[in-house]
């Protein structure tokens, strides 16, 4: 029991560092059993992420507001169980609403609002509308459709048209309030505000006071109706989208993709690049250093000359123009880690060899006619092998830090979503600028506890294996 306590004393440092890499294993095998592989390949494809909003800052936000008397507007989705149906009939004849109410209580406007629905419908297209009635009891019609007209929508977000069949045709469409029906709706609704409503969003026309241009509080409805002229005409989809401000964890991006969502898929990626690579460069490392050390001689001189010509290249510039040169693929990036991370270690164990090779038990067991192989193996590498893996601990943040840089100047996989793409991404999108700062912060604090962990893991081991030796 001593002896747990004094090592628990002496190691508070790794112990920290095994804390934080079972934290950083235990999201790998979430992400690796919950998280679909078809999904994490969806990190790069925008029509996975439509229904997300865009930059929107974490959840957690709002708690910090509450003193202000201050709220964020949620993001908030509606499915079709969620509209009250009504219906009203005649003969050829048919309208069909779907009411969706949503309680806005914030004091700042909403990010913006969509509409996706896929409608089906046989030879006579059908018109659709989308109204909304707001809590001052006015009513706007903003968005009118015939879909006669949907044959020459190209086939991308905006519309699809399909033939289900020679008589039945299916339509999908996304009304964002963005688009330009949507704001020459609200225009002829002008003479109603005292105030401009030119170059103002839809969701700042919507959710307005009359009076002033701040949000009106309360119950909102938007009604989606559809006009039928035949049987056959069938709603089979339909959402209500708000884009919220705040969403989620740690919020979106500005490609609208859950951050959260891509510190879980980089993890495995980021232990993969800094394991491989690790293990990879301190093998090679040990045993190049062993040769170097204990043959010594010519050998042993011009296997040092080859490590110090590799130490001498400046690596990260080398990288840059071989990504430039010969692609950036995940598995060329941790070839060249590997090709230039083993010279130091190989250094280190060169120097360690030398040293053992010398002492009086050695030499005693050459001198009883051991071979150079049973020397080696039972009296050095025993020797070499605390060093090798408190340097194979403090290996892996080097590997994981190089392809962060690497990534975040524009050089790494674009096809990974590794921690570094995600700084890079950031980057390019100004959001050190624009105040999204929970878009640097996840990824930055995931690569700090990557390196945090391995290097009290690796400091632990190289102080444990110090006090063997004195031992």
């Amino acid at each position: 029991m001593n002896k747990v306590k004094n090592c628990l004393k002496n190691y508070k440092g790794g112990i920290l560092g095994f804390a934080l890499l079972l934290f950083l294993i235990g999201i790998t095998i979430y992400t690796i059993i919950y998280i679909p592989a078809k999904e994490r390949l969806e990190w790069n494809n925008p029509f996975f992420w439509i229904n997300y909003p865009k930059n929107a800052a974490p959840d957690w936000v709002n708690y910090f507001l509450i003193p202000f008397q201050q709220q964020l507007p949620e993001h908030k989705i509606y499915s079709k169980n969620d509209a009250v149906i009504s219906s009203f009939s005649q003969t050829d004849f048919k309208e069909v609403n779907h009411t969706f109410s949503y309680e806005f209580a914030y004091g700042q406007f909403p990010s913006g609002f969509s509409v996706p629905y896929t409608l089906e419908f046989g030879e006579i297209p059908p018109a659709v509308e989308i109204s909304v009635k707001r809590p001052d009891g006015l009513e706007f019609v903003i968005y009118y459709n015939s879909l006669d007209s949907l044959p020459n929508v190209r086939d991308d977000i905006q519309g699809k048209l399909t033939n289900a069949s020679n008589q039945q045709h299916e339509v999908s469409q996304r009304v964002f309030s963005s688009s330009k029906e949507v704001t020459d709706s609200l225009m002829e609704y002008g003479d109603l505000f005292n105030f401009s409503l030119s170059d103002l969003p839809a969701e700042k026309i919507v959710f307005s006071e009359t009076d002033s241009n701040i949000p009106l509080k309360g119950s909102y409805q938007f009604i989606f109706t559809t006009y039928a002229f035949d049987s056959d005409t069938i709603l089979k989809e339909i959402n209500l989208i708000i884009e919220g401000k705040v969403f989620g964890l740690l919020g979106t991006d500005e490609f609208r993709r859950d951050i959260t969502f891509g510190i879980m898929i980089g993890t495995p990626v980021a232990l993969l690049i800094g394991i491989t690579v690790a293990s990879t460069a301190t093998t090679i490392g040990l045993f190049y250093g062993l040769i170097a050390g204990y043959k010594g001689g010519k050998t042993g001189t011009l296997m040092v000359i080859m490590i110090d010509i590799f130490l001498s290249i400046p690596t990260m510039v080398l990288f840059i123009i071989l990504s430039l040169n010969f692609g950036n693929s995940l598995l060329f990036l941790i070839g060249l880690f590997v090709l230039f991370g083993w010279p130091g270690l190989a250094l280190i164990n060169r120097t360690f060899s030398v040293q053992i090779k010398n002492y009086p038990y050695v030499e005693a067991s050459k001198l009883m006619g051991e071979s150079d192989f049973k020397v080696v193996l039972r009296h050095i590498i025993p020797q070499l092998v605390p060093f090798t893996l408190a340097n194979f601990a403090l290996a892996v943040p080097a590997a994981i830090l190089a392809e962060a840089a690497l990534s975040f100047l524009g050089f790494g996989d674009p096809s990974f979503p590794t921690w570094g793409q995600m700084l890079q991404d950031a980057h390019f999108s100004s959001a050190e600028i624009l105040g999204y700062w929970w878009w640097i912060l996840a990824p930055g604090i995931m690569i700090s506890i990557t390196s945090m962990a391995f290097i009290l893991i690796g400091r632990s081991l190289e102080h444990r294996a110090k006090l063997s030796k004195k031992q």
